[in-house]
């Protein structure tokens, strides 16, 4: 089996193979580097707490500042706002579908003006996540570059990726991605969203429920 992936750049990544990963990534410009530097100021700080050494604790602290980081995507919709193109989504969506049960399974995604959400099990013989992210993220930039007829970054260099612990965060993850364009008041029922996915079996247990 390989063995577990962590690298660090901004921030660190802990993506071991065959896991399921809640992952968000978003465009170029999409939060003012000032809101950026202060979450980065406010999880250093916190990492390096004495308080927070133990392994549970530093989960916590990247936990919170994944959660700080969406907070901000979901509740201050800045420009730009390349993917309210439905050229640019479709890119987007296809790209994603095109590894589906070739690297990972898709299992959720929703695509918003400036962000996308995803949530992906990596196959056996995957890549990392990391070179997953890069190829899909390279790929739909090019294309959506051409669209657009501009050049320069599409999108942010980095993704915030999360692994899903246990069933309860599984469900909850599910829920807080198709539940996004309602959040931000774009829809009162996820299945009028033109651009959030859930994977069959997932979408059959969720009408059942509901």
């Amino acid at each position: 089996m390989p063995t577990p992936v962590f690298y660090t750049r901004k921030l660190p990544h802990w993506q071991p193979p065959e896991e399921t990963f809640f992952v968000t990534y978003r465009l170029a410009g999409s939060i003012p580097q000032a809101i950026i530097e202060q979450l980065r100021h406010d999880y250093l700080k916190a990492k390096l707490d004495p308080d927070n050494q133990t392994l549970d604790k530093r989960e916590e602290v990247r936990r919170n500042h994944f959660l700080a980081f969406e907070n901000e995507l979901d509740n201050n919709l800045n420009e730009p706002y390349w993917l309210k193109d439905d050229r640019i989504a479709t890119i987007t969506m296809e790209s994603l579908f095109f590894n589906d049960s070739k690297l990972y399974t898709l299992l959720a995604s929703c695509i918003m003006s400036n962000h996308v959400h995803i949530m992906i099990r990596l196959l056996p013989a995957a890549p990392p996540l990391s070179v997953v992210m890069q190829n899909h993220k390279k790929f739909t930039a090019v294309q959506s570059n051409r669209v657009l007829q501009r050049s320069g970054p599409f999108w942010a260099e980095e993704s915030f990726d999360t692994i899903i612990k246990d069933n309860s965060h599984f469900y909850n993850t599910v829920f807080y991605i198709i539940q996004n364009p309602v959040k931000a008041g774009l829809v009162t029922d996820w299945y009028n969203w033109k651009w959030t996915y859930l994977h069959p079996e997932l979408d059959k247990e969720y009408r059942l429920q509901v």
